[in-house]
């Protein structure tokens, strides 16, 4: 009895319209964004250049290519890297990396901060027996890492699109 009651409830909140609106739906947010934010610059320290290449390619598949931009998006990355496993003779056999996304949105038109935000992401590789696959490994990983730290920073945008609106 309770439940039936509870369900009816439920029904008619969903009814009411609670505000909740779907970030990929035909109105959401990530479809009034695409294309229209450039990704602009990357200062990455010492970060490796196929990181920031699969960064960038990972933000222009999910934000859309720019051709009339209303808004530039500029990152400053920096990467760590940790040895996580180490047998008795000190050989490091597992590694940690962690990067995270100092990002902020402006406006073309004025040059101002519309958005400002930080994320990070966490990857991992394993050390093998050999110099090749350990390479092959750890570019891996990066690969990882930049797409999942570009996600991040795209879900902040799109979180937060409402104060983009004309």
């Amino acid at each position: 009895m309770w439940w039936s009651r509870r369900g009816a409830v439920l029904a008619a909140l969903a009814a009411a319209g609670c505000g909740f609106r779907p970030l990929h739906g035909r109105d959401g947010a990530a479809r009034t964004l695409a294309g229209r934010i450039a990704i602009g610059s990357v200062s990455r320290g010492p970060l490796p250049d196929r990181m920031v290449f699969h960064l960038r390619d990972a933000l222009i598949r999910q934000l859309g290519v720019a051709h009339q931009p209303a808004w530039r998006l500029d990152l400053a990355i920096s990467l760590t890297e940790k040895g996580l496993a180490i047998t008795p003779d000190n050989a490091i056999t597992r590694y940690s990396l962690t990067a995270s996304a100092d990002w902020k949105l402006h406006d073309i038109a004025s040059g101002a901060v519309i958005l400002q935000g930080r994320a990070e992401s966490y990857s991992a590789y394993s050390a093998t027996a050999t110099v090749y696959a350990t390479r092959i490994a750890a570019r891996d990983a990066e690969r990882r890492l930049a797409e999942d730290l570009a996600q991040r920073v795209v879900t902040q945008i799109l979180a937060r699109a409402d104060a983009l609106a004309p």
